[in-house]
């Protein structure tokens, strides 16, 4: 008694039985889907999946997971410090700090992420401030320390002008 198989029957000479993607002659796994022709069943990440196309992933991210919100919640915090330490020495110095503080948290964030990629990294990034700057506009792949790291550079710009203006 002959028994159907419950997947697609596996023909490597036209293509993948799942996703209909071109195989090489004698490929056990689709390249494109995950599916497995010895065993008809297609895997994603060693897990098993629908079979069918891959799904795609967006790449989107929430708002809030982004660093543009965080960004502006300091823009508008060091503004209203700036506006108000015009006048009072309380609270430029208040604008000073906060500002000063935001640089240094976003500077161990990039040192930390350098220790990730490599312990070279993390040394040079740590002890020589121009290697920071390249690790991460040219090292790192994360958009969002690109963005801490410029607004945290022009911040640092911003304090030595006005350093410079108030003596």
């Amino acid at each position: 008694m002959a028994t159907a198989a419950s997947g697609p029957a596996p023909s490597s000479a036209s293509g993948c039985p799942s996703c209909g993607g071109a195989l090489a002659r004698g490929a056990v796994l689709c390249t494109n889907c995950g599916y497995n022709l010895s065993t008809g069943k297609r895997t994603v990440a060693g897990r098993p999946a629908a079979l069918g196309k891959p799904k795609v992933a967006s790449g989107e991210s929430p708002w809030y997971l982004t660093a543009w919100p965080y960004l502006g919640f300091m823009f508008v915090v060091l503004g209203i410090l700036y506006f108000l330490g015009r006048d009072n020495p309380a609270m430029m110095l208040g604008f000073i700090a906060v500002a000063l503080l935001y640089t240094l948290v976003v500077h161990l964030i990039v040192v930390v992420a350098a220790f990730r990629e490599g312990v070279v990294n993390g040394f040079l990034t740590l002890c020589i401030p121009f290697y920071a700057l390249y690790f991460v506009f040219k090292v790192c792949e994360n958009d969002t320390l690109k963005i801490l790291y410029g607004f945290a550079v022009i911040t640092n710009l911003c304090l030595r002008v006005l350093s410079s203006t108030i003596k």
